[in-house]
């Protein structure tokens, strides 16, 4: 599944910039954030994901959100 890093430019108080990390959909063409892991296989460090809108199409829904 590719990923994408995103440098904000903002330096955090321990002087480190933030730096946020997304995972990509593994629809072909999509470039949306995967929300969805859909398959992996630990052993081979193999998995894929999905973003909301492709894991709809699959039938795929969210596990219920639960309050801490």
């Amino acid at each position: 599944m590719p990923w994408v890093t995103i440098r904000t430019g903002i330096v955090a108080a321990d002087g480190q910039e933030t730096v946020l990390t997304e995972y990509l959909c593994d629809w072909p063409g999509c470039a949306h954030v995967a929300e969805h892991v859909v398959a992996a296989v630990r052993a081979a460090g193999v998995s894929f994901a999905l973003c909301p809108e492709h894991a709809a199409m699959r039938g795929i829904t969210p596990p219920p959100r639960t309050s801490a």
